[in-house]
């Protein structure tokens, strides 16, 4: 049998379209591993002791990056027709929060009476402008987490659930950031005990916020991944600082 001598086989090319989810998975386990690192880091220094200094005057900034990271996060997975609403949610976010805070140093009367410290600057009026971006991020992210615990809430839309998880996925949140806090100088009860009217505040404000988000459409979309481990990374650095003891 004589053989053509066409028949040969070349080697493949890559199609670099198939390349490009491969390189994308690549960076976001890269960007994952990076806040794990970062904020790890930064519990570990403070479980040693070592740069204290740097770690107080890094502190506001680094809630503020936090915010800008995921927001730009959110901002690619968003279709262009979305960008702008999502904008305008999380400028109301920070801003509406930030005048909470405000209002609840003045009177005392929405989570308790507390002063903020030295730690977080610059401030307006009292409040850190960085608490602001805390809030937004805690948000987002409990919101991520919410998406992943429920699936076939948010695919049914199912609201209400959502956002009481989100809500409570927030006050478990507060449960170990309250102590840290007040270990990190964040900010002080006058009482000495965090009064339980924090936690249902925190409760109420978190379900209204998530509920806007949710009947707006933007948080019945999945947000990245990446916006879950912002929940987790911070839990872990908050959770360093109590363990100091």
């Amino acid at each position: 049998m004589k053989w053509s001598a066409d028949f040969r086989t070349e080697p493949q090319t890559p199609n670099p379209r198939c390349l490009i989810p491969r390189k994308i998975k690549g960076v976001n386990k890269l960007k994952i591993g990076a806040l794990y690192l970062l904020l790890s880091a930064g519990g570990l220094w403070h479980v040693l002791g070592v740069f204290q200094k740097v770690m107080r005057v890094l502190a506001s900034p680094i809630m503020i990056g936090l915010g800008i990271w995921l927001f730009w996060e959110c901002w690619r997975v968003y279709p262009r027709r979305e960008r702008a609403k999502f904008f305008i949610l999380s400028i109301g976010i920070v801003v509406v929060s930030f005048g909470i805070e405000w209002l609840g140093v003045r009177t005392g009367q929405i989570f308790g009476s507390y002063l903020y410290g030295q730690t977080l600057q610059p401030s307006i009026g009292g409040v850190p402008i960085s608490i602001g971006s805390a809030w937004f991020v805690m948000l987002v992210a409990s919101t991520a987490v919410a998406q992943k615990i429920a699936p076939k809430s948010l695919a049914e839309g199912f609201g209400f659930k959502i956002a009481f998880l989100v809500a409570v996925l927030m006050v478990c949140f507060d449960l170990l950031m309250e102590p840290a806090a007040v270990k990190l100088y964040y900010w002080t009860w006058m009482n000495g005990d965090i009064p339980l009217r924090n936690y249902l505040m925190w409760f109420g404000l978190s379900f209204i916020f998530a509920t806007i988000g949710l009947y707006t459409g933007l948080f019945r979309q999945l947000l990245p991944r990446i916006a879950v481990h912002f929940y987790f990374a911070q839990l872990i650095y908050f959770g360093l600082v109590v363990l100091k003891g």
